[in-house]
């Protein structure tokens, strides 16, 4: 059964089960991005990138696979094709098209996605970038849980050229945390679909305090872990500085290298750094004191209250 779903204020006409988005309110406009059931080439014809998981053709178009889970071809912006060797709605399945896939989208429709997690806060969006493990989703579900509301988990998507000043576009309704994180702000794990069926991590969905219109970008902080408590504390970036970590913190960075020509790409890191101020936050690791590096954060923005929910 078709569904329609809102995703980056885009109409998302789907064949696949779609519980990470919300359903569609808007008007009835022909849908903007099309997510089909069917066949998907085993090579595309003479690629000009041609590795193991991604091929890219000479008109942009994509294909993506990942091996007993699915092959996705992704092309124009708007429309994706998914062949499924499992069940269509599993998990898995999701992972990697609102994943991988989804950023491959973005790239064609001209957005950037960031390997970042974002919040709001005094009514502009702020993101946290960093690799893998680095608290990024953690962070951003302390705030949720401060009455800040999120924006986007994990992959924080921009749109660099809108007029204004760049903005971020929400995504997901919910954030994807790990069972320690589970245990230790005691939420539930009971009836939460897991991320992947082997993995401890879990789908948390947002009960209402999800932003889902887009804010302004006001900084985005790339966390690094602080060894010593002398080493914490947020330092801004020079615009050089900024955009070095901004590159590295695209999302799927190096994919993203490959679909987006050096020029194209160097414009839009350069108009983030110009828009929004760039820091590194060094911060320990651990649980405990979670709620004061939110408030800090917070206070640092120009708000204790003003962005809550």
């Amino acid at each position: 059964m078709t569904t329609v779903h809102t995703l980056c204020g885009l109409k998302v006409v789907s064949d696949l089960p779609m519980p990470d988005l919300l359903p569609w309110t808007g008007d009835d406009r022909a849908p903007d991005v099309a997510i089909r059931l069917g066949e998907v080439p085993d090579r595309l014809d003479a690629p000009v990138i041609d590795g193991p998981l991604l091929q890219v053709g000479a008109d942009g178009t994509c294909r993506f696979a990942v091996s007993g889970v699915a092959a996705y071809l992704v092309e124009g912006g708007h429309t994706v094709t998914v062949r499924t060797e499992m069940d269509a709605a599993a998990p898995d399945v999701r992972v990697f098209l609102l994943g991988t896939v989804f950023g491959i989208l973005c790239a064609q429709r001209g957005l950037l996605p960031l390997h970042a997690s974002c919040v709001a806060i005094g009514g502009r969006a702020v993101a946290f970038s960093g690799v893998s493990g680095a608290g990024k989703s953690t962070l951003a579900a302390a705030f949720h849980r401060q009455g800040y509301p999120v924006l986007a988990d994990d992959v924080t998507v921009v749109d660099v050229e809108a007029p204004g000043g760049p903005l971020v576009l929400p995504s997901f309704p919910r954030i994807k945390l790990w069972g320690d994180v589970m245990n230790a702000f005691a939420l539930p794990r009971k009836g939460l679909e897991r991320s992947r069926a082997e993995l401890d991590k879990y789908h948390v969905p947002l009960d209402g305090r999800f932003q889902a219109e887009p804010l302004p970008l006001a900084a985005i902080y790339r966390l690094e872990e602080a060894r010593l408590p002398s080493q914490e504390g947020a330092e801004r970036l020079n615009p050089a500085t900024a955009v070095q970590s901004l590159e590295v913190d695209i999302y799927r960075c190096r994919t993203m290298r490959r679909l987006l020509s050096p020029a194209r790409l160097f414009h839009l890191l350069t108009q983030i750094a110009a828009a929004a101020p760039s820091y590194r936050l060094w911060r320990r690791m651990g649980l405990g004191d979670l709620d004061a590096q939110v408030a800090a954060l917070a206070a640092r923005q120009g708000s204790d209250a003003g962005g809550r929910a």
